[in-house]
């Protein structure tokens, strides 16, 4: 699952890039997601891990709170994108990673070769990425000496290159250029570390938020100067030719574009616009435009702040995303432990949307993370209660079938509670 398929340029985010900018630190997002308790699946681990090897070899990613930190760990990946075990540690992040309440995971994305699992995660020096090499068992910090995040995978059957936005250098060993610190927006070889910049003409701290398009060959990006003076989108080759300014959005409500989803033909951009206010969690809207920025179109509101990804259906006809169901409280505005949500779809043709799944199907406070299924008829997403940051978090999986006409239908869960999970990657 993504997380959101969390995350990455959630609104919190983007002022916390802000505030760096002005030397000083912005409070992290607060951790989500969660793993499994034992003995809550309906097939062994020996049937799971034949279904497995006939699969050929898919996993789920999960980070698991432990006493020493955060423990990187894998569970068999179902069908329906659901975990057939429990998840097994495999990896150790060592040097107290998650012994802090601040410590924060924010995304977990494998790459499109399957090799490396990118980890995006924050301490209190700053938001770093770490790769694990899935073949070698290896964990690290790629790039090295940098503080920045993760934006996305570059696409490619045999692609380990990611899109990165550097912050600031961390010591004398941090990559230079020949005018020193001067970076861009960074392509990053995860086997290597190799570093190729993309000069986006002005400094990596204005990068809100970057995506490719599928085939690999444009980036979408979007760049703001500061608290309340809004955003610009960009459209650009993907090796940073041909920049092409598409919109600007003065400062105000909703005025910061990012979040952008390509629909799987290339020929349209889903992306949300969130409010330029210090508020952190205000509820944000969901737009389409074509590649040139142009027939722009309001969908529907989302959820906005928390980094919960838009998901397009395989067909490119609908799109899933989180709504936020307690508009109406404030203390939500600024805590995400107060947040309400359900899952919701909104048909890209005729601009109607519904809700899938709610607080009152699952029983849960929190619905999120929704992912289509490949033949397009279902989704399977997360439903659980605000994480506690000591002990972490207890989702758990379901599965709701996704009519052309709208309605809500019956959800069905997937799996039992997960326990002590800190985040869950795809």
């Amino acid at each position: 699952m993504r997380q959101p398929e969390g995350v990455p340029y959630s609104k919190q985010r983007y002022f916390m890039l802000l505030t760096l900018l002005a030397l000083a630190g912005f409070a992290a997002l607060f951790v989500r997601q969660g793993m499994m308790a034992r003995g809550a699946f309906g097939k062994s681990d020996q049937l799971a891990q034949r279904q497995l090897q006939a699969d050929g070899g898919s996993y789920l990613y999960y980070a698991l709170k432990q006493a020493g930190g955060y423990a990187l760990a894998r569970a068999v990946k179902g069908s329906d994108g659901q975990p057939l075990t429990l998840p097994q540690p495999i990896a150790q992040f060592g040097n107290g990673f998650g012994q802090q309440e601040s410590d924060a995971i924010f995304s977990m994305q494998l790459s499109p070769d399957g090799r490396y699992l990118a980890i995006d995660g924050t301490q209190d020096h700053g938001e770093q990425v770490w790769i694990y090499n899935i073949q070698l068992h290896q964990l690290e910090l790629r790039p090295a000496f940098v503080m920045g995040n993760f934006l996305h995978w570059l696409p490619g059957a045999s692609s380990h290159t990611f899109l990165y936005r550097p912050m600031f250098p961390l010591g004398p060993d941090a990559p230079q250029d020949s005018n020193g610190w001067n970076p861009g927006m960074w392509e990053v070889d995860a086997a290597t570390g190799a570093i190729t910049n993309i000069d986006i003409h002005m400094p990596s701290a204005f990068l809100v938020d970057a995506a490719p398009s599928p085939d690999g060959s444009r980036i979408v990006y979007s760049t703001s100067k500061g608290l309340g003076v809004g955003s610009d989108t960009w459209m650009m080759n993907s090796d940073g030719s041909h920049v092409t300014h598409l919109f600007s959005m003065p400062g105000g409500a909703r005025s910061i574009a990012g979040m952008f989803a390509w629909s799987p033909d290339g020929a349209s951009i889903a992306y949300e616009r969130l409010s330029d206010s210090p508020t952190p969690f205000l509820p944000a809207g969901l737009w389409l435009m074509n590649t040139n920025g142009l027939q722009q179109r309001y969908l529907a509101d989302t959820d906005g702040g928390h980094g919960f990804a838009l998901s397009w259906s395989p067909d490119g006809r609908r799109i899933a995303y989180v709504l936020r169901t307690n508009t109406g409280d404030r203390s939500a505005d600024v805590s995400a432990q107060s947040l309400q949500s359900a899952i919701a779809v909104v048909d890209v043709s005729t601009g109607r949307s519904w809700v899938v799944a709610s607080q009152v199907q699952t029983g849960k406070q929190i619905s999120a993370n929704p992912l289509w299924t490949a033949n397009g008829s279902k989704l399977t997403f997360t439903a659980y209660n605000p994480f506690n940051l000591v002990l972490g978090g207890s989702p758990r999986y379901w599965s709701a079938q996704v009519r052309d006409q709208p309605s809500q239908p019956q959800v069905i869960p997937l799996t039992s509670s997960l326990l002590r999970i800190v985040a869950i990657g795809s």
